[in-house]
């Protein structure tokens, strides 16, 4: 049994290290993209496009020893059926070699700090599959939503106390 390593963490966002957006790009074009009609190329344009260090669009780069391991985005939209509803946390990914070690969780507390920062009050999300994930990390259950060509997926949002 190989023993476990304590890596260095450190959380950027594309603002600071534009240089991260192709590697970026291309797990998120993989995990979601890829064969919905998006090409890599214009997944790596999304993820160039605006990004800023204080608010929306912001993605966020979670490194391991100044590797890049995970992603998540401080988005202004995600979920077409609520166009009503914005900011959003979107783009939560880590990579497959790196999960269950907690860097999710890590990735979420930067997501609330960068809230923090830009004084929001409330954001969203929505999940088919890592509900319990963010209920853990303070998130609260909103509705189901239901999707015309797609299955349903819970809303979920957190709402912060600073503001």
């Amino acid at each position: 049994m190989k023993p476990a390593t304590t890596k260095q963490l450190e959380i950027t966002c594309v603002a600071k290290r534009p240089d991260l957006v192709p590697i970026i790009a291309k797990w998120l074009w993989h995990e979601w993209w890829e064969n919905k009609g998006l090409s890599a190329e214009e997944t790596q344009a999304m993820y160039s496009k605006d990004q800023v260090e204080v608010g929306a669009p912001q993605t966020l780069i979670l490194l391991a020893d100044d590797v890049p391991v995970g992603t998540a985005s401080l988005a202004l939209q995600d979920l077409e059926e609520r166009p009503d509803l914005t900011p959003w946390l979107a783009g939560v990914f880590i990579i497959p070699e790196m999960r269950g070690r907690g860097y999710a969780y890590r990735l979420l507390e930067a997501f609330d700090e960068a809230c923090h920062a830009a004084s929001i009050g409330t954001a969203w999300l929505y999940t088919s599959s890592a509900e319990g994930l963010y209920l853990k990390a303070g998130w609260q259950v909103a509705q189901t939503v239901e999707r015309p060509t797609r299955r349903p997926v819970t809303l979920m949002r957190r709402d912060f106390s600073w503001r």
